[in-house]
């Protein structure tokens, strides 16, 4: 059952879509999304039986499209996704059927159709022989009989004008007329249905093929990075992943799993901040936000449509032009009798939305977020080899973890200069993760820009009560001063904690005496940590 911030944020999208989704009419736009909640809540509603093909299609592509081996799986393990589906299934609905209709080829016939629709009895008789002509040009013989309606015609009218014709035989014109533009508008609509179903295929083989894709794409992250998948989302904008992007998270994946070691130190960072309980009390409004129809006689209405009615004052053009005949006039004054002459429907409703506040007193259990991350890593020539392997190896263990956490992750790149990644939003820093670890290192050593980043960063609300790891073979000459002095200020009065791992044996011992917690990393004996100050038991208590 979907929380009730997504249900809320669900049927806002369901609602825009009913009201304004230009596809068929509301009536079928609402069964549509009854049938796509049921998808997700099944039995939420109870579906009518409709004769529509456009309702069966739809019906049936949303039918194919959650029929995705692990679609519906990943929709209830992940709000984020679920609300993503919705907003693209609903997005594709109405592109798919623009698309299908503003690329109709039958345009030209269908103007032809209207135009002899509206053609008055007496320009009909002068003009008869052109209709015949052209529809045997469209339609075969067995399809529609133009040559029959060419003789009936020819022995009706003939080359006689209107005022030559008797009253029977006029009226036998009018039904044969009308007979033979039903037959044509049959056929004309059922070849642009046809032709919108296979443009609508098309479409939604095309939408299917991009949601497996994404699936798959999704499953494969979710086995590389376990922890991420709450955060993982998926954007139909964006372009599928490489191949080399899931074989370098794969490689490092692999080296983590290997690297007992190294796998330990990431669980040791991340028990070392234990979270605070307390018991908090809190006053909120809380606002509920309704939207009805109301009628508004003030508003100028608005043409929504065409419907049958005896209102006068808004007949459709091809309904006047029956007055400009005699015998027309009767098919008219009996329409206007039993009230079915085309007219425009206007409607005078507006939505009108509504707030109720309700102030409502909480008193709860909290547990204050984990401390966040800054994580320094030496991206320098010297860390060329085994070096470079556990540092990256290292990064995405503690990445993981501090995602399993709930614990932001800034990411500091620094040689000769610095780069950053500030891994709060881990939906949209996959791919950057995937590029660092496919980055190549090189430059000499300023680690003195690395913890002047990481303090400006320490400086700032998100990170504030951040721990700094740096990750180096620290064979470096020294920090700037006022960079010592900072470090202090946070250690003594902040109670920040830096901690170093050191990937050599020729580290510099000046530097490292500045850190809380000194790890030796010997990378040439793999799976041994060899040094761990006192402090570490106390740490991660």
């Amino acid at each position: 059952m979907p929380s009730k911030d997504l249900q809320e944020q669900l049927e806002q999208e369901y609602e825009r879509f009913i009201e304004f989704g230009n596809l068929l009419d509301r009536k079928m736009r609402k069964y549509l999304v009854q049938y796509l909640q049921n998808k997700l809540q099944p039995d939420r509603h109870v579906l009518p039986e409709l004769n529509d093909q456009y309702y069966d299609y739809f019906r049936k592509a949303l039918d194919e499209l959650f029929s995705i081996d692990g679609l519906l799986g990943m929709a209830q393990g992940n709000e984020k996704i679920t609300k993503q589906i919705v907003t693209d299934t609903l997005q594709w609905l109405r592109k798919s059927y623009d698309k299908a209709r503003s690329k109709n080829p039958f345009e030209d016939e269908l103007n032809r159709l209207e135009g002899w629709a509206v053609t008055p009895l007496h320009v009909f008789t002068r003009r008869w022989p052109n209709l015949p002509t052209y529809l045997k040009t469209q339609y075969r013989r067995e399809e529609l009989d133009a040559n029959f309606y060419q003789n009936r015609f020819e022995q009706l009218i003939g080359n006689r004008s209107i005022e030559e014709l008797s009253k029977e035989e006029r009226e036998k014109t009018e039904l044969l007329l009308r007979d033979v533009l039903a037959q044509w508008d049959a056929l004309l609509h059922a070849k642009i249905l046809d032709f919108q179903l296979r443009k609508l295929e098309e479409e939604k083989e095309a939408f299917v093929e991009l949601v497996e894709k994404k699936v798959e794409e999704y499953q494969k992250l979710q086995e590389l990075i376990m922890p991420f998948s709450d955060y993982l989302g998926w954007d139909m904008s964006r372009e599928l992943w490489e191949d080399t992007s899931f074989d370098v998270l794969q490689h490092y994946s692999d080296l983590l799993e290997d690297e007992q070691s190294v796998k330990e130190l990431a669980e040791m960072l991340g028990s070392m901040r234990e979270a605070e309980i307390e018991i908090e009390e809190e006053t909120f409004e809380k606002t509920i936000i309704r939207q009805e129809w109301k009628v508004d006689e003030t508003a100028k209405a608005e043409i929504v449509g065409v419907h049958e009615s005896d209102d006068l004052s808004n007949l459709l053009t091809s309904e006047v032009s029956l007055l400009s005949d005699e015998d027309a006039e009767m098919l008219f004054l009996k329409k206007y009798a039993d009230k079915n002459l085309l007219t425009f429907r206007y409607e005078d409703r507006r939505l009108v939305p509504s707030e109720d506040q309700i102030m409502e007193i909480h008193q709860r259990v909290h547990q204050k977020e984990k401390g966040p991350f800054i994580v320094c890593v030496d991206t320098s020539e010297s860390m060329t080899g085994r070096p470079e392997q556990i540092a990256k190896v290292l990064c995405l263990g503690i990445l993981k973890m501090s995602m399993r956490q709930n614990r932001r992750a800034y990411l500091i790149n620094f040689s000769r200069g610095i780069k950053t990644l500030d891994l709060y939003n881990i939906a949209d820093s996959i791919d950057e993760i995937a590029a660092f670890l496919r980055m190549s290192f090189y430059g000499g050593t300023d680690v003195s820009l690395a913890l002047y980043e990481a303090i400006r960063q320490l400086r700032g609300n998100d990170y504030e009560d951040a721990d700094v790891l740096m990750i180096s073979d620290f064979i470096m000459y020294k920090v700037d001063d006022d960079v010592l002095r900072d470090i202090r200020y946070f250690q003594q009065n902040k109670g920040t904690q830096f901690h170093s791992l050191t990937l050599s044996k020729e580290a510099n011992p000046e530097v490292l005496e500045f850190f809380d917690t000194n790890w030796v990393y010997n990378p040439k004996e793999k799976g041994i940590i060899r040094e761990l100050t006192a402090g570490l038991g106390t740490l991660s208590a």
